[in-house]
């Protein structure tokens, strides 16, 4: 029973590292994409609340330029792969913020269409869950089969001493 607890544990482990990377890597990417427009100190999160995804974006311009928020904005919507409802962008500390609704009018339909109607996170909850059901089922068929085996008969019973023929 140790041995099924220790696997099925690795292979939790297993399933929400790999994940984690591929949100990871969508973030990472993204803040690379911001860093080469010349933005320094980024910060990128992406927070999922009740089924309502934000993307909140934070850099700084180090030179005189008018940090282009726009830009930003038409960066994240046209290239970012997983669905937003909200997206936050702070530059050199002043925040603006557009809906899914009003980036969608402003700069048309995304170039890179999300995956579905849910958050990657979402997707890696129904995963864990068909995981869990499947080595759950699993152990359950394997305890009753070896149980069923462990079973001994009952021993002989010996006649009574008074029956003897």
């Amino acid at each position: 029973m140790v041995n099924v607890r220790k696997r099925l544990l690795l292979l939790l482990l297993c399933v929400l590292t790999a994940a984690g990377c591929a949100t990871l890597k969508e973030l990472s990417t993204l803040s690379a994409r911001i860093q080469d427009e010349g933005y320094i100190g980024i910060s990128v999160k992406h927070n999922t609340s009740n089924g309502f995804d934000t993307l909140a974006v934070t850099a700084y311009r180090t030179d005189e330029q008018n940090a282009d928020v726009d830009a930003l904005f038409r960066l994240i919507w046209d290239t970012y792969a997983e669905d937003v409802d909200r997206v936050v962008v702070t530059v050199n500390d002043e925040s603006t913020s557009a809906t899914k609704a009003e980036l969608q009018a402003a700069y048309g339909p995304r170039k890179i269409q999300p995956a579905g109607g849910t958050s990657g996170a979402g997707h890696v909850i129904a995963w864990i869950l068909v995981a869990l059901l499947l080595v759950g089922g699993t152990t359950a068929a394997v305890i009753v089969r070896r149980r069923r085996r462990q079973r001994t008969k009952p021993p002989h019973q010996p006649r009574p001493y008074y029956k003897e023929p």
